[in-house]
């Protein structure tokens, strides 16, 4: 039963090593937390080295858990208490400080399950996966009605295999030993989604997003890209300015 367990011990270890590393680079600087979980809907995509696709895999279903930590390019009540010319500039400017206010960088940390199911000559299959990855990101948010923003994200999720199996002929196979599941998995993609203030400190938040690997990885004449969709659940923290 080991291989349905979502966070192996090693993968609990990392996820805590990174959040401490989160926390100690914003310190003082942080503008907001979101810690999410929801659902992937994963397509796995093989190839061979036709371009033909295997036919009979299907879309599978795993969990997805994260932390994001996000700050605006630009922080206009920093800026009154500074006199550099960019400062100066963005304080005769105010349109372009209200602008360049709503754009967002964040990173990320995630752990995703990334499944699918098949079958091919009546032989049942398939792939259960568990992947901690970072996940740098760009966006902009847009306050739309009253305390309701809307936020579009532009990710680049960069992965590692924590654990993973393939169930097929009645036995496990490890997935560690396969290059195109251990390997370092690079993936890009969007998350749109909802932000609702609940109060000064608090908001809550729907995502929608989509993924696609970057360069499917090739081994033994076939290759393999994964097609994730996810929604988030998100609860988000913005801490007061010290």
């Amino acid at each position: 039963m080991y291989n349905h367990l979502f966070a192996p011990a090693i993968g609990r270890k990392l996820g805590i090593f990174l959040i401490v590393l989160l926390i100690g680079v914003s310190r003082g600087y942080a503008q907001e937390w979101t810690f999410q979980a929801g659902i992937n809907v994963t397509s796995f995509s093989f190839q061979n080295s036709s371009g033909q696709a295997l036919k009979g895999i299907k879309p599978g279903s795993g969990n997805s858990l994260g932390i994001q930590y996000q700050r605006n390019w630009v922080d206009t009540s920093a800026l009154l208490l500074k006199s550099n010319p960019a400062a100066i500039y963005i304080n005769q400017h105010p349109i372009v400080a209200k602008l360049l206010s709503r754009f967002q960088w964040g990173v990320g940390i995630h752990l995703n399950q990334y499944n699918a199911v098949g079958d091919a000559v009546n032989t049942a299959y398939s792939y259960q996966t568990n992947y901690v990855g970072i996940s740098p990101s760009l966006g902009y948010k847009q306050k739309v009605y009253k305390g309701l923003s809307l936020q579009g994200l532009g990710i680049l999720q960069v992965n590692r295999l924590l654990q993973g199996n393939q169930w097929v002929n009645n036995q496990f196979v490890e997935l560690k030993n396969d290059p195109q599941f251990n390997g370092i998995q690079s993936l890009t993609g969007f998350q749109i989604g909802l932000s609702q203030k609940i109060t000064e400190s608090f908001q809550i938040s729907l995502q929608y997003g989509q993924l696609l690997n970057t360069a499917p990885i090739a081994s033994q004449g076939t290759t393999l890209s994964m097609q994730p969709m996810h929604l988030l659940f998100g609860i988000i923290i913005q801490p007061k300015s010290k």
